[in-house]
């Protein structure tokens, strides 16, 4: 079985991010760049599906600039044994859409027979991608997956419902499925496994050799334009309420009536 996991490089979560002059991105100097949490969790049920079988192939992928190598590079020190970058800078600046055309590109040509993503990047948080790829390769799709089971040509996979209920399902394999952050415990990376990442391939394809055109993908292949950004506004203020404890809670319950009217 070749499995593709689609990863993505986002922010530091605790880093203070700054908009740039076009008020469209963020400015990237000095920051941190780390995997996302939940595709983080895509790689370890890879891993641990090849390892289930005994044999097969875990290729990891992802579109970004060139820092975004040291995210595949990551993959690799886990135990994924191929990388493929989509670099090239076409592919950049795209929408859930344009991205999906990529990675659908790149799981045509790896002959993939299941394709693993997070659920959501930590950054935009669109949560579309998975779902996209899914429907254009016209394969069945789980989110929120947390739990995978492999059987004779079908997955039992366990999926993540609202009030703590699990859904149970036999889907058809190749499929595509999101995975949910906690399915498993991630492994480290061992030195070991950093030192071996070095010596593994990356591919680094273009969009031609995908079969793909400028307006497919990147900016041009997007449907989504963002026009502006901006921090959240404050809003609401903190009063301190002194006197004797009888006098400020009289205090509290008069605001709290005629000012928030929640009494």
């Amino acid at each position: 079985m070749k499995i593709l996991v689609a990863i993505k490089q986002v922010p530091d979560p605790d880093a203070r991010l700054v908009l740039d002059e076009s008020r469209t991105g963020i400015v990237e100097t000095d920051l941190q760049w780390e995997v996302n949490e939940s595709d983080r969790y895509a790689l370890e049920t890879a891993l641990r599906i090849r390892e289930g079988q005994g044999s097969g192939e875990v290729v990891v992928c992802s579109v970004g600039p060139e820092r975004a190598r040291k995210a595949i590079t990551s993959g690799l020190a886990m135990g994924c044994d191929r990388g493929v970058h989509l670099v090239a800078p076409e592919y950049q600046g795209g929408d859930p859409l344009a991205i999906a055309r990529a990675l659908v590109a790149v799981a045509k040509k790896e002959e993939a027979d299941l394709v693993l993503t997070g659920t959501r990047s930590d950054d935009l948080g669109w949560a579309e991608t998975p779902l996209l790829v899914a429907g254009l390769l016209d394969w069945p799709a789980v989110f929120l997956t947390i739990g995978v089971e492999l059987q004779d040509g079908a997955l039992k996979v366990t999926r993540e419902l609202e009030g703590g209920r699990k859904e149970v399902s036999e889907v058809p394999r190749p499929a595509v499925l999101a995975i949910q952050s906690g399915i498993y415990p991630v492994r480290y990376t061992s030195l070991k496994g950093i030192m071996a990442a070095k010596r593994k391939p990356v591919d680094q394809p273009t969009p031609a050799e995908l079969g793909l055109s400028g307006d497919e993908i990147g900016r041009p292949g997007s449907r989504l334009k963002i026009l502006e950004m901006a921090p959240p506004e404050k809003k609401g203020q903190c009063e301190f309420i002194e006197g004797d404890p009888a006098e400020a809670a009289k205090k509290l319950v008069e605001k709290l009536r005629l000012e928030a009217k929640v009494l």
